[in-house]
């Protein structure tokens, strides 16, 4: 009988194996680099696509960022793309839920995000980078720090603002529960609905305020109001206009800019059901006409027999009178 040397085998081809499977484990261990002199990004190479996204948005939110505040940063700011909770845990320097999806470290530059995948991680590094540049700005002016504000930045250093915000405002549009001024900032201590809404026009007030100064953005705003602590006297200084009337613009703006898309989502199905059913109409017309003429057709092409008929009668009638 003939024996199999088995372990023999393992040892040969274990070495082959390990030689394979160990840089391939060293790469994918390895840490990854790009940017620009604004920011630099790390990553696993897994995460190449990802890593592209992030920088693509980085650009784009710092950029408008830095613009909105009129600020221009010094120090390069350090993106962390994590693969893992785990790696995610080590470079925040605790336990973070895994509901926690970023964090940003102002004070290092720092902002860490979990590579969440292509559809999300542009916002995400877009959200964080806020957190820094705004609180760069903060330190510079000594001002507050309104709710509405920090949330609408977040928003708009994303450039498009979520359908799902669209609809939320295109919704309070329609319904005239639009919030003013006072309301904005008591909202996110409220219902969901209101918290809901008070995000989107968080947003909205943002882009409205950096329209109104483009060269300056809300950077003019946060000076005032770290000189005079309140933020109707800092609009005022800022913007050169009473609140009632920087309100009433504002207000006017979403409106005008969402009230269509309110109409279409209150009164979508009706149009959409009437559409079909003009369209249905049409086709039935048409194919009542078409039958219509098609028996016309037919009846001319009956009479037009009857009278070849007729006429072949009165021809062989002829023939047997003459003969």
């Amino acid at each position: 009988m003939r024996r199999t040397c088995l372990p023999g085998a393992v040892a040969l081809i274990a070495p082959v194996l390990l030689a394979l499977v160990l840089p391939l484990a060293a790469e994918q261990s390895q840490w990854r680099a790009r940017g620009t002199e604004q920011f630099r990004i790390l990553y696993r190479p897994a995460d190449e696509d990802q890593a592209r996204i992030a920088q693509r948005a980085a650009i784009v939110a710092l950029r408008r960022l830095q613009q909105a505040l009129d600020i221009k940063l010094e120090d390069r700011i350090q993106i962390k793309l994590c693969h893992t909770q785990s790696e995610f845990n080590e470079f925040v320097g605790e336990e973070a839920p895994p509901w926690i999806m970023g964090r940003a470290f102002p004070a290092q530059n720092l902002v860490v995000v979990k590579a969440l995948g292509p559809q999300r991680i542009g916002k995400l590094v877009a959200h964080e980078l806020c957190h820094i540049v705004l609180q760069h700005k903060l330190d510079q002016t000594g001002a507050p720090d309104p709710r509405w504000l920090h949330e609408g930045l977040a928003k708009y250093a994303t450039e498009d603002l979520p359908m799902e915000d669209q609809q939320i405002l295109s919704q309070a549009v329609a319904a005239h529960k639009l919030l003013n001024f006072d309301e904005l900032e008591k909202a996110f201590a409220g219902p969901v609905e209101k918290v809901n809404l008070a995000y989107a026009q968080s947003y909205t007030l943002v882009r409205y305020l950096t329209q109104l100064n483009p060269g300056e953005g809300v950077g003019e705003f946060l000076e005032e109001l770290g000189q005079v602590g309140d933020v109707e006297r800092a609009l005022v200084r800022a913007y050169h206009q009473p609140v009632a009337q920087l309100e009433q613009q504002w207000l006017a703006q979403v409106r005008r800019v969402y009230m269509g898309r309110g109409i279409m989502d209150k009164y979508g199905a009706i149009i959409w059901t009437g559409m079909v059913g003009l369209f249905l109409v049409v086709v039935v017309v048409k194919l009542f006409r078409a039958r219509v003429i098609r028996r016309r057709m037919q009846q001319e092409e009956q009479l037009r027999q009857l009278a070849e008929a007729g006429g072949e009668d009165q021809s062989l009638d002829s023939q047997e009178a003459e003969q």
